[in-house]
Formats: C-alpha cells, structure tokens, sequence
C-alpha cells in the first residue's frame, strides 16, 4: 500500500511547453571581458517584434560551451520568443574566445564573471538562470559553487558529480571516451587551420576509431602535437590513475563541493544508460537534503542524449519522449517569472521504470522493451530493499547463499583479445552501439569476431537465475561484491546486469568495472600477492527495470570491456569464488 501511495504511474504530459510571446529575435555578438581580462565571445539573443528588439527588461538565460556558442542557436531563438535573453557563451580558449583552454577546470569563475555581467546589462532584469548539458550543466555547477549573486535557476542535464568516477577512470579503469573527447577539442581547436594534416587525421581515427585506441597510450598520443591543451590534458589523465588532489579539484569534482553551491531551485535531468546519470542523480539526492530551494529529477529511459522513445535496440514507448526545450520554459517560467509549472509537476522525482513492454519487434525492428512514469517524493525509492542474488557453481543466480565448499570459476584473460563493449552507458559512435542491446556479437561491432553470443567467450561467465514466476522490479543503485584472486599484481572484473528474453534476447541492464589494485582505495592502490583472495565491489550504477514474468535475471562477469575501458595490460589467469565462506554476489534493490 506504501508502495502504492508514493509511488503512483504517471501520463506524461505532452509538451505544449510556454507560449510564444514574440514573433521574432536579435542576435548580436560581445566579447565579455573576465576578471582577468581575458575576453569571451558572446551572442546575445534578445526578444523582438518585427525583427526589432524589444526595449524591456527580460531574465537572462546563460548557456557556457566549448563546443561552439553557434550550436545554441536552435534553444536560443526558442526561448528568446518566449521572453528571454539568451547569452551564449564560448568557453575561455574555444573558438572565438580568448585564452588557454584546460577542461572544466576554469568554469568557476568564468561562469560567475558571466552570470554577473548579464545580470547587470540593460536588457536585463537582474535575474539570471543557466542552462545545458554534459559539460554545460558541469560549469553550472563550478559557477554555483561561487555564489554568484544573480543566479536564480539552474536547469542541468546529463551533468555529474565526480568526472574521475564517471568518466575518467570508472572503477578505477581508464576509460577511453576522454581520449575520444580530446580528440574531437582538437580537431575543433583554435590550432586546428595551423595543422591540416594533422586534422584529416584525427577525421579518420573519428570514423574507425579501433586502431588508434589499440596503440600504446605513448605512442596514440603522438597526434596531439601541436595541439598544446589537449596534449597537456591527454598526459594529465595517464600522470593521475589514482583519485589524487588533479580530480578533487572543483572543475572534476561536483560532489566534494556540495556545500558551497549556492541554492538555487534546480532541475537535473539524465538517463538511465548516460554515463553521467549516477553523478546527476547523486548531486539532486545530496543537494536535496542540505539545501532548502526545490529540486527536480527527471530519469528517461536514455543515453547521453535526453529524451527519446528508443534507446541502443529498444523501443520504450510513445510516452518515454520528452521535448526538452518545452521543459526549460516551463523551469524558468516558474522560477524567474512566477507562473505555475505546466509541464514538470509538483512531484521532486520522476523516473521511468524500463520494461514490462511485449518483445515483439515495431515496425522500425526495436524491441519493444516498454515501460511506465513514476512519481515519489524523494530518491532513493522509499519502497526498495536489497537483495542478494548469489553465484552458484554451474552458472546459478539465486537467492540462497551458496553452502559448502566448491572449487572457483576460472578463466585466461587476455589484454590483446578483449571483451567487445555491447551496449550500456559507454560507445564509440556506431563501432560500438550503447544503451540497451542484445549481448551478441556481429561484424560490424569494434572486436567481434562472428555473430556469437558474448557468453560462449571462455572468458565470460555468465550466472542467471530460473525463469522468474513473478514480475521483479529493480529501482535504485546496483552493486556487486566478487571474491576474486589472480596470478597478476592487478586484474579487472567486469559486472554486467542483463535482462534475459524467454526466447533468449540478453538485453544489457547496468554495468560496471573495477581494477583491482583500487579494491579498497582509489586514492592509494595496492598490487595483488598471486593466488591470494580479495572482496572486490563493483557499482553498476543505478537502473529501473521490471524484469517480467518468464524472464531471467543474468550477471555476466569478465575482465574486459573494450573500448568502454582500456583493457589491463597485463595476461592473468583470473577466479571467482562462489561458496559458502567466499560467497560472491550482485545486490539488486527490489521493490517490495
């Protein structure tokens, strides 16, 4: 009944969003100068009727980007129809602004200079809302931890919290999407005209990216020359594997910050397969309780990329869109005009529980893996306990621990022959297709070999349970704990959680990693003595997935992922320990 009363199924309203106020826009461009001097190329898009500017004064919606302020445009005509100014902003050293460009690392106060000057310029009322995504919802946060005076709102999507956790060294494994990244800064850098050859190369690593991520990290670095930023910011990520002072700094680390972020009402808005939705779902949980303004969290059923109705090879439903322009109107009609929200609700939490939807294929050949909105009053889902759900010897996963004692799993793993990455939150553009997706091989994913399932590799093990007689619904953080042991100083153990099909469809849930040497500390590693067992624990981040009636629930357990991860360079022979004095486990949390 609990159950019932918190957590009720939503209609997803359709996104009608704020009504136009003006038939057209300005825009002209600024070079706001910082503290420092430094100035950063500005446009500013104003409200107008007729094509000329309307002389009011309207709240201010900030958007900071390194990835060019003209990819704005489409929001920033949008909003400024509705009654807003809209200044889009480079990021110090990108395109047409001034200065050396390191990552996130000087948002801070940027951004506060930024939301100052547009607070007080003639066009504006004094209140100054941000806005945007990945790394535009991390500046946010930098800028927020300054308190700057006229900042008002924030609406953050797909932003984190700890960028060494989320991105840089999942589980303390390199991941390669910030080489990627690097990559495409440079290619859109400020040296880029002084380096064509060296440009044209980089377009073809883009396209088939498998090779280049295959080299030695010394020698893939070598196309970093003459590109000073993203050199230095390449060699900064392989000098710092361990947690140190480099990731605590605020720019990386949103979570040790918390109480110096000014409290503004926020909206944080992600997806159960991006990368960094643990982080937005983390930072909402921790500045709801020690702030007093309104959160909001919205979780789809999406990647890094908000609001479809598909995912990876999975079709969601009608409802699971979500149109996010019409969602930032009404955040900031609310906040900085005062009208009643239309679209978001009163609810702090909506998320949308995946599955439960019929597995036949739509017209379009998704799977039809469906699933519902829900509402609560606070996050984590206050009707969700763990449960355990134990390795067996012979590849079981049950809810009775292991008893007696029986010999381990055991498999060779090899870093020149690694496990191709299929689906979850980490890709490489289409070599590697992210979100949910079958766990079988073909020819066209980076490193399969055939179109064989990813569990007839003997290097995979695979535990799952009985066909389900009852409908499970997970909700909530996944993590597993493994006994393991390795002939090398240092191994990685995989976890995927997967939703198995009666006819056999493996569809990736939740995953995630740990290097070994970081099994107690990722600030102080420590090598591994040969034949010696260890607990390890692996954070699968978090889901919500009805595992259906007939259904199975699988854990696949490996020592490789790649390219989500850079494999560990060393071969090993790997276990994992499944009995009753070394019992190891995925904790689901079910809701009761």
């Amino acid at each position: 009944m609990a159950h019932r009363t918190i957590w009720g199924s939503v209609l997803w309203l359709a996104a009608i969003g704020a009504a136009q106020e003006f038939d057209s826009f300005t825009v002209s461009t600024e070079m706001v100068a910082m503290r420092d001097g430094v100035k950063l190329a500005t446009d500013i898009y104003r409200p107008a009727r007729s094509g000329q500017a309307v002389d009011e004064r309207f709240p201010v919606l900030l958007v900071r980007t390194p990835y060019n302020k003209a990819g704005v445009r489409g929001d920033a005509e949008y909003l400024a129809r509705r009654g807003y100014v809209v200044a889009a902003q480079d990021c110090r050293g990108r395109f047409a602004s001034e200065g050396e460009f390191y990552a996130f690392l000087n948002e801070g106060k940027d951004g506060y200079d930024a939301i100052e000057w547009a607070g007080a310029q003639p066009w504006s009322n004094g209140k100054v809302g941000t806005l945007g995504g990945s790394y535009l919802a991390w500046d946010q946060y930098h800028a927020a931890m300054y308190k700057p005076p006229r900042l008002e709102a924030m609406f953050a999507v797909v932003g984190g919290a700890n960028f060494y956790q989320e991105f840089g060294y999942p589980g303390g494994a390199l991941n390669l999407g910030w080489p990627l990244w690097l990559l495409g800064s440079a290619r859109s850098s400020q040296q880029a005209s002084a380096n064509p050859d060296a440009v044209e190369k980089m377009n073809e690593i883009a396209k088939q990216p498998g090779a280049w991520l295959r080299e030695d990290p010394k020698k893939r670095g070598e196309i970093f020359r003459g590109f000073p930023a993203q050199q230095r910011m390449y060699e900064d990520l392989y000098a710092h594997p361990a947690f140190d002072r480099y990731w605590k700094q605020r720019g990386w680390y949103t979570a040790g910050y918390y109480r110096e972020m000014k409290d503004v009402p926020t909206v944080f808005l992600t997806g159960w397969y991006d990368y960094f939705g643990p982080g937005s779902i983390r930072t909402f949980a921790a500045l709801s309780e020690k702030q007093k303004s309104a959160k909001k969290l919205i979780v789809g059923p999406w990647p890094h990329g908000v609001g479809g109705r598909q995912c990876g090879d999975a079709w969601f439903g009608e409802a699971a869109g979500l149109e996010t322009r019409a969602y930032i109107a009404d955040w900031f009609d609310h906040t900085l005009k005062g009208k009643p929200l239309a679209l978001i609700g009163s609810e702090p939490v909506r998320i949308f529980r995946m599955g439960g939807g019929s597995g036949s294929r739509t017209a379009e050949g998704k799977l039809d893996h469906g699933g519902e909105w829900r509402t609560a009053a606070a996050w984590p889902h206050p009707a969700a306990g763990g449960v355990r759900y134990y390795l067996h010897p012979g590849g079981g996963l049950r809810t009775a621990r292991p008893a007696g004692a029986g010999e381990p799993s055991s498999y060779d793993y090899d870093p020149m022959n690694p496990v191709p990455t299929i689906g979850g939150r980490y890709g490489v553009g289409a070599a590697t297709p992210g979100c949910a997706q079958d766990q079988v091989c073909r020819p066209d994913i980076l490193g399969c070999d055939g179109a064989k399932p990813l569990n007839s590799r003997p290097d995979v093990l695979s535990f799952q349970s009985e066909p389900l007689d009852a409908p499970v619904e997970v909700t909530g953080f996944v993590q597993a704990k493994y006994w393991v042991s390795s002939d090398a100083p240092d191994a990685d153990f995989t976890a995927k959680l997967v939703d198995v099909y009666p006819d056999g469809y493996a569809l990736i849930v939740a995953d995630g990693q740990i290097r070994a040497q970081f099994r107690n500390s990722f600030e102080k590693p420590r090598p591994m003595k040969a034949g010696k067992t260890y607990e390890v624990t692996i954070e699968l981040g978090p889901t919500s997935n009805l595992f259906a009636a007939g259904h199975r629930i699988r854990l696949d357990v490996s020592s490789s992922n790649f390219p989500n991860v850079e494999p560990n360079p060393r071969k090993a022979r790997n276990s994992i320990y499944h009995d009753a004095r070394k019992p190891s486990y995925v904790e689901l949390p079910v809701v009761k």
